[in-house]
């Protein structure tokens, strides 16, 4: 990502992206497929299109909610630019009624992207050690 795609999207959707997560994304340590969150201009301006233009599952996805990733399973991440608010958000499509302002609290995933990429990290660490605790056992031993 550049900050010259931030200013196309920017234009593209009439929204002034964060300080904070311009910063964010250009020192992003995933790539795209490797995690759930967004660092290509393609990616963001797509989904951005497809909720302003199709909604979310049947309603309206509000113009100030700005989709920064996916989970691959029909939920999205997402930021409130106007307010401030430095939280990433997340729409639940089984149970949860149509995204919106009163309900930001309860939709909450990380309060920071930098605490999002930490907590991805350890995931990731976690998930090596177990695999390689794994290659260390014998066929009997994973009964144990």
């Amino acid at each position: 990502m550049t900050p010259e795609a931030f200013n196309r999207i920017e234009q593209e959707f009439g929204v002034t992206l964060p300080d904070w997560y311009r910063r964010q994304i250009l020192k992003y340590p995933f790539s795209e497929g490797d995690d759930a969150l967004y660092s290509g201009e393609e990616n963001i301006v797509r989904a951005n299109q497809e909720l302003r233009r199709d909604g979310w599952f049947g309603f309206l996805w509000p113009r100030e909610f700005f989709v920064i990733g996916d989970t691959g399973c029909g939920d999205s991440f997402f930021i409130v630019p106007s307010t401030g608010d430095k939280r990433i958000f997340i729409t639940d499509h089984e149970g949860a009624s149509a995204p919106s302002f009163h309900k930001l609290g309860k939709m909450v995933q990380s309060e920071t992207i930098g605490k999002y990429v930490s907590e991805t990290l350890e995931f990731i660490l976690e998930g090596e050690k177990m695999y390689e605790r794994r290659l260390n056992k014998k066929w009997w031993q994973f009964w144990l």
